[in-house]
């Protein structure tokens, strides 16, 4: 009997966990009001572009967040009471982590060609006397006047380069967010809402995936009433 109560508990919340709440966003738990007041949001490894426009869309949403380094030095280690004194007295109600659960890359093989021209020219003066010119380019088009008189003759011929480059790249991204309160001493999460972004462009950053899928977040927590 034990058993399946613990199971009845369990199930539900499995499920609750899955509920989607925008393009390839869950959440766990209940949003509502989850983000109150002040809120200081912690994304470790961020760039500074990720950061702010991780501020950005938080703000928009109708957020009052600031970034952890604007209240802790970044690799400075802060202790347990320093922490829980520094957020008291900034009047912190929320705590946001964002958290990099999973990643996936590939490697792909670009090749570009670059083509190439020569054209030589041959002229004899009226002294018999014959000289050449010799010039290639990449792409332009050069053009001169012979300075000899006499019949001239030219002749072109072209060629191209290969280049193979290597090049890695993320092509899918999961990541999570957990939203801690101060009214239980930002112990245990009050909510969690994981993302995940699919790519196939060797040209999109890193970062630039984790900022779509903090765009998506903030967008899905706005229309679950979360601020």
């Amino acid at each position: 009997m034990k058993h399946l109560l613990v199971l009845f508990l369990v199930v539900p919340s499995f499920f609750m966990a899955q509920e989607k709440i925008g393009n390839k966003i869950y959440k766990y738990g209940d949003l509502y009001h989850a983000i109150e007041g002040p809120t200081l949001i912690s994304f470790k490894d961020a760039k500074a572009k990720t950061m702010s426009k991780t501020l950005e869309y938080f703000s928009d949403a109708g957020a009052n967040v600031k970034s952890l380094s604007s209240l802790f030095m970044p690799g400075v280690e802060v202790s347990e009471e320093d922490f829980a004194n520094t957020l008291q007295k900034n009047n912190i109600e929320t705590l946001i982590v964002f958290d990099l659960i999973d990643s996936s890359s590939a490697t792909m093989n670009r090749s570009t060609s670059s083509a190439f021209s020569t054209v030589n020219e041959s002229s004899s003066t009226e002294f018999n006397r014959s000289s050449t010119n010799a010039m290639s380019y990449r792409g332009n088009t050069n053009s001169y006047n012979a300075s000899s008189k006499g019949k001239a003759k030219s002749t072109s011929s072209s060629s191209s380069v290969n280049t193979q480059k290597v090049q890695d790249f993320v092509t899918e991204m999961s990541m999570r967010l957990t939203i801690f309160s101060k009214k239980d001493g930002f112990k245990t999460p009050v909510g969690v809402v994981e993302g995940r972004v699919t790519n196939g462009s060797p040209d999109t950053t890193a970062d630039q995936l984790a900022r779509r899928i903090v765009r998506r977040m903030a967008k899905a927590l706005d229309k679950q009433n979360a601020f």
